[in-house]
């Protein structure tokens, strides 16, 4: 399975980053962000404003915001979507036709709890990346789930790029991540969005 979480990695943030999109409570966040946390603990539900459509599979459902829309995932996720929308005046940013995308994966823990199977995804990513930065590593709910999330920061052919990883125990040794993806100059943006992304996350078994 390390060469699952291997792929899960590659393809989700350098695949994306360096070839570019072509395809178009009673949870307790404990010290996320304020937006993040403020966002998830004030609403229950999403606004209808917000709320386009859901992501349905045979596993989970989670809704997508206004202007996102389901893609072709890429190997070793779930599922995927992307803000098919969002348009950059950032010439670099236009340049590897990036635009901010969100993808759920699944995995098994093989006997780790969600500190031990974050950090070898972390450990992969420092391997791979030589300048990624973790910040606010915390312990979360999910719809009643025990989660665990951490921001990256990162700079791929000149572009800063932010990234959010929500890791989500499932039943017995299945484990759920959530990788949120966008550039720096869009994170105060997005970061109400992501934490609706995730409230609306519910696993069917």
């Amino acid at each position: 399975m390390k060469k699952k979480i291997i792929i899960l990695v590659f393809f989700i943030i350098i695949l994306a980053i360096l070839s570019g999109f072509y395809f178009f409570k009673q949870d307790k966040y404990i010290d996320l962000p304020e937006n993040i946390k403020n966002n998830i603990e004030k609403n229950n539900q999403l606004s209808n404003e917000q709320i386009q459509k859901k992501l349905i599979t045979d596993d989970f459902e989670i809704t997508l915001p206004m202007g996102w829309e389901q893609t072709v995932p890429a190997i070793g996720t779930s599922a995927m979507a992307i803000n098919k929308e969002e348009k950059s005046d950032d010439p670099t940013i236009q340049k590897i036709n990036f635009k901010s995308y969100f993808a759920v994966s699944y995995d098994i823990l093989q006997g780790k709890n969600l500190n031990g199977y974050l950090q070898n995804i972390k450990n992969t990513l420092s391997q791979t990346i030589s300048n990624v930065v973790f910040t606010n590593e915390q312990d979360l709910l999910v719809n009643n789930k025990s989660a665990r999330a951490v921001e990256a920061q990162l700079t791929q052919q000149g572009v800063d790029f932010k990234v959010l990883m929500i890791v989500i125990e499932g039943q017995e040794d299945d484990v759920w991540v959530i990788s949120f993806n966008t550039t720096e100059s869009y994170w105060d943006n997005y970061k109400g969005i992501f934490s609706d992304i995730v409230k609306s996350f519910i696993l069917k078994k």
